[in-house]
């Protein structure tokens, strides 16, 4: 049982507590159950709506009082819209009654309470709960809620003195949430959101179905621009050595290397020598030429591996791929390689401001990153939810700003957000000390890997001002205000905020902006890894943070859009800090565009000047929204004029998105329902006008192959100025490693392939010059081809190396189709057969035995025998100690989704995993294979907790 203490009075005066037996006795009686009824029922609510029940049971052996107790819980979407006030951040009267006679208050931002009703209505007043009893709640929600990770874990109790977390909520996972098992709970709208519609077994199957390339031990991911392979071998033992010749700069890499390979010793050797890995640094480099570009050649006679690199970046490169080819027995073939980046910036974003995460977990991430040649990472130190970074001066920075817990006076924490419970012990709460970050960034510094902070100086800031009115609070100095305490502004945030923007026309916010870069600046120097950029959000804010701001007033502002001027002010005030400090500053694209304004010279395509900024520094946009014709091209007019872009499209890149639409797993939705590694792999950096391939439920299908009219696409007169791609992880509904891990890996090396090689395919995406003729087709066998060998060389080598640096990678279940006439040439007849295949070549699909245990499955297995109607599926790995989720197949309704909305009369045409790899009743390998029967008595599938019983 977690447990939560808060004050009799105010937690500043450190008062002793006792337990509070009756909301402990509580959290164990009462049981929650959150049920989704439908989506988008009929209602006059704009947009997207869902009906939810939540039941209330009480499972003990006393009634549960009628009064004296409420319930806090996270909810996201914002509950019975049309009844919320959000000039007062609260529901007309104070609080609305619901079913249940439950009164229903908004806490602040995702937070909520449901209270027994108290008040003098009789037609209201709350009865007590008894043993058995159960007591619904039922509502209409904004938005949607097709996954069972949109409903929060640690619902608590709390009776005004004492806290307790609902037992039956508690953990990561919110098993309390019923099955999302009807269209009517996963479709976000009926009849049109078939692209929400779960993958079955056998979906998955036609998806999967394609030959795999085997010969993987010398392939490289990414892929060398250029490799060539010799018939000989070496194999490296701990009879061989390093040498560096001398060269101190390459003292660091040649230490690292020496690390990774059992035995080897670092020695200065004649040249030419035997058994030797030689390394140096090139001279005269041509100017063109990457930093980052190496040179490998293995060479049998003598024996010996020579790493040469323009920088000793391009060097620790070579060595990457060194540890790639000697994987496993440390053999490698003779060789060529010569290879460099396509973009000198190949990057993560890393939120660890929602949720936290602790050093180490950010440095097996680097240890990773280092491996796939991935150079930068942006870790996100700050926003609503959480402070991240210890700054001395302000200690209530991090002592504040980094915990969460029940206090909703926020004198000592942050009140409770994402499901982290009343106490501060929990994934909400956390902070970096000066050490822990200095140690991240030596850590980094040691794999050439650059670590950029990113705190919220704009919107989404709230941690920042909360911890800085305590910081006023305490010592009375008002020198770096972020916020106006005079102020009235009404205004409500997409996040239930109304105090969570910092206010642009306070002069001290430039005094705080100084504070901040200088103490980074300082974490930087002294740990070697000098600070060459800061990104400071800048998320697009309601005008209304503006209106009644005594400061904002007093600048007595003229003009179409005088908000406009503020922002375009604001963010020139920053870049002129940034550029005294001789630091780069990064936001997202919202800080850097005119836009939305009624100002006719603004628009949704129009950046501010580059010339308004100083010519000292880089400014670094990161383009997150390019899912509508209009956004999605910012990258080009940016680049235009002067930006360092970094691209990061939402719908490709945000792998806190689901891999797949499957309400059980995890993974957000907020750009598209699903990211597949296949859209990774296939996103066009260099076609910026051929991407567009949005969630069809939300924009529809606009082009074939993603292309538009070059008419309508923006030229790029700068591709220089793209400087990069960057993958981002948002951590609201991320709660420990294993599903940071899970969701990241292995769609992260689609992401490093394509951030670093341009595939020849890339280049037969093209947009349409005469709008009277049709679209020219991309060559998608070859793309198709790529795919199948970059998947191949996943699963039969990446998949292992991950899980030996600790990577709980996912595991994608199986794909299965039943054919009942296929036909067997090894005995002239028809047979009942399973056709089974999987995502990643080197997983092994299983299926559940009558005798208890699971047997490995070949391409085909002969069922013609079969008396059972249902079978259970999952995929393992290589080395047979993790596994995906498991799956039920009902024999008689292969494809149950699709039969449920063909029952309900809706259309629906079985989509392909990838949506470019070929489709069929049975791949290469399962059509020339001999039907087998398992190793195990095929027994029905087997109902557990972690038994998915969706069919295929």
């Amino acid at each position: 049982m977690v447990k939560s203490y808060i004050p009799l009075l105010c937690l500043a005066f450190h008062v002793a507590f006792v337990l509070s037996v009756d909301v402990e006795k509580l959290a164990k009686d009462l049981a929650i159950t959150y049920d989704v009824d439908r989506h988008n029922p009929p209602s006059p609510v704009y947009g997207n709506s869902f009906l939810a029940n939540i039941s209330i049971a009480n499972f003990g052996t006393s009634p549960i009082p009628a009064s004296g107790w409420s319930i806090f819980f996270c909810h996201n979407p914002l509950i019975q819209p049309l009844y919320y006030n959000t000039t007062n951040a609260q529901y007309f009267g104070g609080g609305l009654i619901l079913s249940g006679n439950i009164t229903l208050t908004h806490v602040k931002g995702c937070m909520f309470k449901f209270q027994p009703y108290v008040g003098k209505n009789p037609a209201y007043i709350s009865q007590p709960l008894y043993p058995g009893e159960i007591r619904n709640v039922s509502f209409l929600s904004s938005n949607t809620a097709v996954s069972r990770y949109d409903v929060y874990p640690n619902w608590y109790l709390s009776n005004d003195t004492h806290t307790a977390v609902i037992q039956n909520t508690q953990g990561d996972v919110p098993f309390f949430v019923t099955p999302h098992n009807t269209f009517l709970k996963w479709m976000r709208s009926v009849p049109t959101d078939l692209y929400g519609t779960p993958l079955g077994l056998w979906n998955r199957y036609t998806g999967y179905n394609f030959t795999a390339v085997n010969a993987t031990k010398y392939s490289v991911i990414p892929t060398p621009l250029e490799q060539r392979l010799k018939p000989g071998k070496v194999t490296v033992n701990n009879m061989w050595s390093i040498d560096r010749d001398r060269d101190g700069r390459l003292a660091g890499v040649a230490t690292y290397l020496k690390k990774s390979i059992s035995g080897i010793s670092i020695r200065n050797k004649k040249r030419g020598s035997k058994d030797v890995i030689q390394l140096y640094v090139r001279r005269n480099r041509p100017a063109t030429e990457s930093p980052e570009r190496y040179l490998i050649r293995v060479k049998t006679k003598p024996p010996r591996i020579e790493i040469g690199g323009n920088t000793v970046h391009g060097v620790f490169n070579g060595i990457q791929t060194l540890f790639s080819l000697l994987a496993f027995d440390g053999t490698v073939q003779e060789m060529e390689i010569m290879d460099e980046p396509r973009f000198p910036y190949r990057g993560v974003m890393l939120d660890v401001a929602s949720n936290f995460f602790p050093k180490s977990t950010v440095i097996k991430l680097l240890n990773v990153m280092a491996l796939y040649k991935l150079n930068k990472l942006q870790l996100k130190l700050a926003n609503n939810e959480g402070w991240r970074i210890e700054v001395p001066d302000i200690p209530e920075l991090a002592q504040i700003g980094g915990r969460r817990c029940h206090d909703l006076n926020e004198t000592t924490c942050l009140f409770s957000q994402y499901g982290s419970g009343p106490d501060n012990t929990t994934f909400g709460s956390g902070f970096y000390s000066e050490k822990d970050y200095m140690d991240i960034l030596k850590a980094a510094k040691r794999r050439h890997i650059e670590v950029i902070p990113w705190i919220n100086f704009g919107g989404k800031a709230r941690a920042a001002i909360v911890s800085m009115k305590a910081y006023e609070n305490r010592t009375g100095d008002e020198s770096m205000r972020i916020f106006d305490p005079a102020d009235d502004v009404h205004y409500m945030t997409e996040d239930l905020y109304s105090d969570a923007v910092i206010n642009p026309c306070i002069p001290t916010v430039d005094a705080f902006y100084t504070k901040i870069l200088k103490t980074m600046i300082g974490y930087h120097a002294r740990a070697k890894s000098p600070l060459t950029l800061i990104n400071v959000g800048g998320h697009d804010v309601p005008a209304a943070t503006r209106m009644n701001s005594s400061y904002c007033n007093s600048l007595n502002l003229t003009g179409p859009d005088p908000f406009m001027f503020m922002k375009v002010n604001y963010t020139t005030r920053l870049a002129n800090i940034s550029s005294s400090f001789g630091v780069n500053m990064g936001g997202v694209e919202d800080f850097f565009s005119a836009w939305p304004t009624n100002d006719e010279r603004g628009g949704i395509l129009v950046p501010f000047s580059r010339t308004r900024f100083p010519g000292n520094i880089d400014l670094y946009p990161v383009l997150t929204n390019s899912f509508d014709p209009m956004t999605f091209q910012r990258a080009q007019v940016m680049a235009n004029v002067g930006y360092k872009v970094i691209l990061s499209p939402a719908d490709y890149v945000s792998l806190d998105h689901a891999p797949e639409p499957d309400p059980q797993i995890p993974g957000a939705y907020w750009a598209i329902r699903h990211i597949q590694a296949t859209r990774v792999f296939n996103y066009l950096p260099d076609n910026r006008c051929c991407n567009l391939n949005p969630d069809e439920f939300r924009y529809g299908k606009f082009t074939p192959n993603g292309c538009i009219d070059t008419d309508d696409c923006v030229p790029l007169d700068y591709p220089g100025n793209i400087t990069g791609m960057q993958a981002h992880i948002l951590t609201s509904k991320i709660r420990n490693e294993e599903h940071l891990f899970g969701l990241m890996f292995p769609r992260l090396l689609a992401f490093a392939e394509r951030a670093w090689h341009k595939a020849d395919w890339e280049s037969s995406y093209v947009g349409r010059f005469n709008k009277s003729m049709p679209f020219v087709p991309p060559n998608l066998k070859a793309q198709n081809d790529d795919w199948v060998r970059f998947a191949s060389i996943v699963g039969h080598k990446e998949l292992r190396r991950l899980e030996a640096y600790a990577i709980l990678h996912r595991i994608p279940p199986p794909g299965v189709h039943v054919d009942p006439q296929f036909y067997d040439p090894f005995d002239a007849k028809n047979k009942s057969v399973i056709l089974t295949d999987v995502q990643y070549p080197g997983l092994v699909p299983q299926v559940y035995g009558a005798n208890s245990q699971w047997a490995d499955l070949g391409p085909i297995t002969d069922i013609t025998n079969l008396t059972i109607s249902t079978l259970t599926f999952r995929t393992r790995n290589a080395a047979g100690n993790r596994f995906s989720e498991m799956e039920g197949l009902d024999l008689k309704v292969p494809n149950a989704y699709m039969a449920q909305l063909i029952a309900n009369g809706i259309m629906y045409n079985p989509r392909l995993v990838s949506g470019m790899r070929r489709a069929g009743p049975a791949s290469t390998s399962a059509s020339t294979s001999k039907p087998t029967t398992p190793g195990v008595t095929l027994s029905p599938s087997t109902r557990k907790s972690s038994t998915k019983s969706t069919t295929g």
